[in-house]
């Protein structure tokens, strides 16, 4: 058995760790992109910022986005790496991770909590005015990800495979595929109503941009060689079941750690939820978006690992 407390403190661990790799990521990937498009195409650079903050939901709704594109990044990029106040900053991620990682102490190894620990220390020494210049601040984002790699690799090293472990790793899985879907149902809507045919170059920029965004370049050029069309894309990223970023494999890993968590005997409603969606990714998703169906389905997806969530917030943590 393990405490509750404990079981709810390494599940947010998980996905707060999860949560900073993937903002750290993906403002690496979108910087570079609207640098790149920004001489040929301003509105499409604007819009890939946009997008970050449609994804990453923290900014105050009472302050309005810039209008010019260059104070837009520059507050996009200074909000979700170390504004305190911003609650999918990288900066705030990583503390909460650090604070749910002190809560259960006794659950981790030293080169856990002293990977982590470091990398909030470092992070925290940057300021505004410091990662105000572009080269400074990729150095830092690029540093904080190898540093958030690095305690990823020390839970998978050191970290004894008990109930601990599985709820830590079933957070980092809700979280993955949570902002995998988010970010899918972000960019699609852009991405399909784009007319191939009036600039090649960035027509393909923002596809590749998409895979890099989701860790899934090299996979999926080990699938379809240098061959980019957005069909294999979308059907890579939604039912591939090797690729870790994909919505069907991460569903099925939240499947996975229910059930060992879960005892044979104890159908929670979470398993069952997480079941019914794994089995649409496997049997279904293809005829939907063959049909079009892309995003009320990825509508759907969201819909139900929030039920998952919720299921397991009530029936493990009590909360």
């Amino acid at each position: 058995m393990i405490l509750s407390r404990v079981a709810d403190g390494l599940y947010w661990m998980g996905r707060y760790l999860e949560r900073a790799e993937n903002t750290t990521r993906l403002l690496l990937v979108t910087e570079e992109l609207s640098t790149e498009v920004l001489g040929l195409d301003e509105h499409l650079a604007r819009c890939e910022w946009d997008d970050v903050r449609a994804v990453f939901p923290g900014f105050s709704e009472d302050e309005p986005p810039p209008r010019h594109l260059a104070g837009l990044a520059a507050a996009t990029l200074l909000g979700l790496s170390i504004d305190p106040d911003n609650r999918y900053s990288v900066f705030h991620s990583l503390k909460k991770a650090r604070d749910n990682a002190r809560s259960v102490r006794e659950a981790l190894t030293l080169e856990c909590f002293i990977n982590l620990n470091e990398t909030y220390r470092e992070l925290e020494g940057y300021n505004r005015r410091r990662l105000s210049d572009p080269a400074t601040f990729r150095t830092a984002m690029q540093a904080t990800h190898r540093g958030i790699l690095s305690a990823v690799g020390a839970i998978e090293h050191t970290l004894t495979r008990d109930a601990g472990w599985l709820f830590l790793k079933l957070g980092e899985s809700f979280e993955r595929v949570f902002r995998t879907t988010v970010i899918l149902r972000t960019k699609l809507p852009a991405l399909v109503a784009t007319e191939p045919k009036t600039d090649l170059p960035l027509f393909y920029s923002q596809w590749r941009s998409l895979l890099r965004g989701l860790s899934s370049l090299e996979n999926y050029r080990k699938v379809f060689g240098a061959r980019l069309e957005p069909i294999d894309v979308l059907q890579f990223l939604l039912f591939d079941p090797q690729t870790p970023r994909s919505v069907r494999y991460g569903v099925t890993a939240v499947k996975e750690y229910l059930d060992r968590i879960s005892s044979a005997s104890d159908l929670s409603q979470s398993v069952r939820i997480v079941g019914k969606l794994a089995a649409e990714l496997s049997y279904q998703g293809h005829d939907l978006i063959r049909e079009g169906q892309s995003l009320s389905f990825l509508d759907h997806v969201l819909v139900e690992l929030g039920r998952a969530h919720d299921a397991v917030s009530t029936g493990y943590f009590g909360s």
